[in-house]
């Protein structure tokens, strides 16, 4: 991702994960052809990503995510939303001028 960021890399990371269930996987298959698959994405890397590329087009306050019990992963959710809090910030800064921290 940060190779990316920098323009070091034009292939952006990849962070989906795919199961495949009931079948030997991978084989010469492809994964559409197979009965069942899922493809999980996190947000977090789907939201840094597009954040490091610059098509950002949601709220940090719109993120999905029910969880029943105050626990680390509302910490992780809570400074993922302070942290696009700063890069907006530092988004609005005029050229030159040092950010915050």
């Amino acid at each position: 991702l940060i190779l990316f960021q920098k323009g070091q890399t034009t292939t952006p990371p990849p962070f989906e994960i795919f199961f495949c269930f009931g079948e030997e996987w991978p084989d010469q298959k492809p994964k559409e052809k197979k009965l069942i698959t899922v493809q999980v994405v996190p947000v977090v890397a789907r939201l840094l990503l597009e954040m490091f590329s610059g098509e950002l087009s949601w709220s940090a306050d719109s993120i999905p995510l029910q969880i029943s019990h105050p626990d680390l992963k509302d910490k992780m959710v809570e400074q993922f939303k302070e942290l696009h809090q700063l890069w907006q910030n530092q988004q609005q800064l005029p050229p030159g001028q040092p950010g915050p921290g």
